[in-house]
């Protein structure tokens, strides 16, 4: 077992809990301290406190301009004082006598006009380290015990099956690119990108990206979606091949969908809101000319067939999202829904960059998703770190996610892909790593910030 310590600073300043009185959007981005002008604010830093099994201290970063009170139900959490200020408060902790358990702990700050804020305390000796694998893209689904990782393996798509959402195992073919017959041309040979495993209505869906050789094309830009069905409820048996799905402006019924009439479409994943299925994806402005990569949305009539033209929900506008500002991206949308509200956490920046980062879009369930206005974009990014590592690996950059859960079912991760190096191109690799997030208490994610490479944390709940 590990023994160390292992506290994680796992909130970030664009991620952290801070209770206001009304909400701020006077933050900086980057490395910069939180900005609060005129407002009465609590903000408790980490929200996540992992510890070992031997007693110890963890130190919390307390800021606020009000006075605040501390309680906790746990016996084996030691508050040193109940109530203060501005500090960095020192909180004891015991032995797990039981080493063979975990155990968590809630300490909960309060302040007079501001939400309350509650940081989450996990102890076990029961540790893993990241990476976990050296999958780009990364997506793990769990289904009836078991966790299902979708990767894309050469020109075709994979998929593994463990018991333990931290171990991926070998993984199956379930799908190959076609190739080219005479005068028989597919339109997805080649370029397989960022493959999605989606249980819907007793079946498996798998969304996919291809598109043609660069010499066809001059690039990526035929690049466009695809979706699996499978045959069974098993999610690594076979599948059919329902063809390309529908992803242009000019929608009737009944299109047939031809690299012709779609736009460029990547990463597409379906989410269902208040009963009905959309499609979500990152695509192109202009079919011809390329163009910067926004959001879209469309409705579907089922899994394999949209039935509406895109609407765009989502572009780079942002100063976090223009770090580098020729370089336009917004991609890799992933889904949560929590607390009467619907989120799409999406990546920016360049992937090969040290610059990629995740934020969202928030939707309020029973708002129509195909107005644009309706959905919020988050007031600053949500996720990143930049270790500036060019000779050895570490994290310098992170984003395309995917979500899950525990074992037990009573923690909330995500699973994500970090640049290995500071080297401004896919050469280094890029690295799969997760770790559990918490809810703030406006009913919004706190993904806090991503560990280290190396750094050893604790298992999942029930793992």
């Amino acid at each position: 077992m590990n023994r160390i310590l292992n506290i994680l600073f796992l909130c970030s300043l664009f991620s952290s809990i801070m209770a206001c009185g009304e909400t701020n959007d006077s933050r900086l981005s980057g490395g910069d301290s939180p900005v609060l002008i005129g407002k009465d604010y609590l903000s408790v830093l980490p929200a996540t406190i992992q510890v070992g099994n031997f007693p110890g201290i963890f130190k919390l970063n307390i800021a606020t301009n009000l006075v605040w009170s501390a309680s906790t139900e746990e016996d084996w959490i030691e508050l040193p004082k109940t109530e203060g200020g501005k500090e960095i408060l020192s909180v004891g902790y015991t032995a797990n006598v039981d080493v063979t358990t975990s155990r968590k702990a809630k300490i909960t700050f309060s302040a007079e006009g501001v939400d309350d804020v509650v940081v989450d305390i996990v102890q076990s000796d029961k540790t893993f380290t990241n990476p976990i694998a050296g999958i780009p893209d990364p997506w793990i689904v769990q289904y009836q015990g078991a966790y299902y990782t979708c990767k894309a393996h050469g020109n075709g798509i994979n998929v593994s099956k463990s018991n333990k959402l931290t171990v991926i195992n070998s993984t199956k073919s379930i799908w190959t690119a076609p190739k080219d017959n005479g005068t028989i041309k597919p339109w997805n040979t080649s370029h397989v990108w960022a493959p999605e495993l989606h249980f819907i209505d007793g079946r498996w869906y798998v969304y996919y990206a291809a598109g043609r050789p660069h010499e066809e094309s001059g690039g990526y830009k035929m690049q466009r979606t695809g979706v699996l069905r499978s045959k069974t409820a098993d999610p690594m048996g076979e599948y059919e091949d329902m063809g390309m799905i529908y992803t242009g402006d000019e929608y009737v019924p009944g299109i047939i969908a031809t690299a012709d009439n779609t736009c460029y479409a990547i990463d597409m994943g379906v989410v269902n809101i208040g009963g009905k299925l959309y499609a979500v994806w990152s695509g192109t402005t202009n079919k011809e000319t390329g163009g910067d990569q926004r959001i879209y949305i469309a409705e579907m009539t089922n899994p394999w067939t949209i039935s509406s033209n895109r609407v765009q929900i989502s572009q780079p506008d942002q100063s976090w999202e223009l770090v580098q500002p020729s370089v336009k991206v917004n991609e890799g949308p992933a889904f949560l829904q929590h607390d009467g509200k619907v989120f799409i956490v999406y990546s920016c920046n360049g992937s090969w960059t040290k610059y990629y980062r995740l934020a969202y879009l928030m939707l309020n369930i029973g708002d129509n998703p195909m107005i644009p206005a309706n959905w919020k974009k988050s007031p600053n990014a949500v996720f990143y770190r930049c270790d500036n590592t060019a000779e050895e690996d570490g994290v310098n950059g992170v984003g395309h996610c995917s979500f899950t859960k525990s074992p037990d079912g009573t923690e909330d991760w995500i699973v994500y892909h970090v640049k290995n190096r500071n080297d401004g191109s896919y050469e280094s690799g890029r690295s799969t790593f997760m770790q559990r997030f918490t809810w703030n208490t406006d009913g919004t994610p706190n993904f806090g910030t991503p560990v280290g490479w190396g750094e050893s944390i604790v298992v999942p709940s029930g793992e």
